[in-house]
């Protein structure tokens, strides 16, 4: 259960890391359209200072037509007519080569643009796959918690269970050392009632009939007073009758 909470943590710490991961992507895909933007703003400038040496080159050209016309006058403006002339020559070729390097790079661009999306799209896919696995370490982590309380009442039943059976075997064996003393108290009794036979036994005094003495006969033969009724029970143990007994 516990390493459960701590792999739901885990997964709670990788859904943030992909969704920062997705908002660096989201400004990266900013800072691409801008770098774009910033591209077809320079690709505007190139072309205007292109047309510019265009128009230069021109303008070169009808100035050395004007200075051959001015002849020897015009010599000297028609050496710098043609160095303007080829100035603006290079200057074009250097804007075609910026232009094509320019291009170069706003499909490098492009590019960047459409891999830093897939990379957000993927960034997405991942986040959606944690998400479920995070749903299913949580469901995991619940039951995992379910089944430690489920154990942790089952180790009580069982402490209570041990509990109950310890008492059960003391009072077990205390009922067998009660039988123990029971059976010899028994044994005792019996020893001591072998002594005695009824119905019929070969003890001559325990064969005897029981009577009742005769007291008033006594007392009628006797004087009156105390000393007058003591041989009676004596005669009567004499004879053999049991019935004080």
């Amino acid at each position: 259960a516990a390493n459960a909470g701590q792999t739901v943590a885990r997964a709670d710490g990788a859904i943030n890391s992909v969704q920062s991961g997705r908002e660096v992507a989201d400004q990266a895909v900013a800072a691409m359209s801008r770098v774009s933007e910033s591209a077809k703003g320079i690709d505007a400038v190139i072309e205007g200072l292109d047309k510019i040496a265009f128009q230069t080159r021109v303008l070169a050209m009808n100035a050395a037509v004007e200075a051959g016309r001015a002849g020897e006058a015009g010599r000297g403006f028609a050496v710098v007519a043609d160095l303007v002339s080829a100035l603006a020559m290079r200057a074009e070729e250097e804007a075609g080569r910026a232009r094509d390097q320019l291009t170069t790079t706003q499909t490098d661009v492009t590019a960047a643009v459409g891999m830093v999306q897939r990379v957000d799209e993927a960034f997405a896919a991942i986040a959606t796959d944690v998400r479920e696995v995070h749903d299913l370490l949580g469901n995991m982590a619940t039951a995992n918690q379910a089944q430690a309380s489920s154990i942790g009442e089952i180790s009580t039943a069982i402490t209570v269970m041990d509990q109950a059976t310890q008492q059960n075997a003391a009072m077990v064996e205390q009922t067998s050392a009660a039988a123990r003393n029971l059976s010899s108290e028994v044994e005792a009794l019996k020893r001591q009632a072998q002594a005695f036979t009824v119905d019929g036994g070969h003890n001559a005094r325990m064969s005897l009939p029981l009577r009742r003495p005769n007291l008033t006969s006594s007392r009628s033969a006797a004087p009156r007073g105390r000393a007058a009724l003591a041989p009676a029970p004596a005669a009567a143990m004499a004879d053999g009758d049991w019935a004080s007994f």
